[in-house]
């Protein structure tokens, strides 16, 4: 099935996408050299912002595979502009990290995270809610943080370009998902949301096992973070139309 979205305000999207875009050459300077914090040791530096870096790559797949799923035009130019900006966060950090030593590997729980939500094979609503509202969302909240906490330079003129770059493509994952939301049963809807908390879980879980002392001293973050996080990203669920209350209020089953 192929959904669409328009209106004036995918258009306005569109219009900052096109106004944003920037070159690595220009708009960072390099002659900055990389520092990694002084509590913090080099491997575990690397092995962390090279997560943001896989996280960029993971979504590129995300975007080729919606352009072959929904056919509304305005999507598809969104999604174009899109899949430049990741392709452009994707060299960014690479060079940044090559500058420290050799980009870790993926975290084996992250990239099954990422991986299992590439298998949805439902609406491509379950697709972008993952992307857009899941992992990009929670990777911004994570980014404002971190970026305000680690004293390299270079790594905050990195994150002022790229987090502007994010926050449009989760508005878009917004708007995106309330017009179509509604659009898909309740059994795919209530299916839907055990498949999103079961991905966001895993990739917390993964953080939580593997970061988190570096999480929470870089980012002022407390030990119930994780607990923390989901609420607020089942509250914005809800929002959207895709969460407990709206089960509930349905009289459907809630999933655990």
């Amino acid at each position: 099935m192929r959904h669409t979205t328009s209106g004036y305000s995918m258009q306005s999207l569109i219009a900052k996408e096109a106004e944003g875009q920037w070159s690595p050459s220009e708009a960072i300077d390099w002659s900055q050299r990389a520092r990694v914090p002084f509590w913090m040791g080099r491997h575990t530096y690397i092995r962390l912002v090279s997560q943001f870096y896989h996280g960029e790559r993971a979504t590129q797949r995300l975007c080729q595979r919606l352009l072959r799923e929904i056919d509304d035009p305005l999507a598809l130019e969104f999604l174009r502009y899109q899949l430049a900006d990741e392709e452009r966060h994707e060299a960014v950090y690479g060079r940044y990290i090559e500058s420290l030593g050799p980009i870790a590997p993926i975290d084996p729980e992250l990239e099954r995270a990422l991986e299992g939500s590439l298998m949805w094979q439902g609406s491509p609503v379950g697709l972008i809610v993952a992307f857009h509202v899941v992992f990009e969302g929670g990777a911004l909240h994570l980014l404002e943080k971190f970026s305000t906490r680690i004293r390299c330079p270079l790594f905050r003129q990195i994150n002022a370009r790229i987090l502007p770059d994010e926050a449009r493509h989760v508005a878009f994952g917004v708007k995106y998902i309330r017009e179509n939301l509604p659009k898909l049963d309740a059994g795919e809807r209530r299916e839907l949301y055990a498949w999103v908390k079961g991905l966001w879980q895993s990739s917390a879980r993964n953080m939580e096992q593997r970061h988190t002392l570096p999480i929470i001293l870089s980012t002022s973050l407390s030990r119930d973070w994780m607990t923390t996080a989901w609420k607020r990203q089942d509250a914005l669920l809800q929002s959207l139309g895709l969460g407990l209350l709206e089960l509930e209020d349905a009289g459907q089953p809630v999933p655990v």
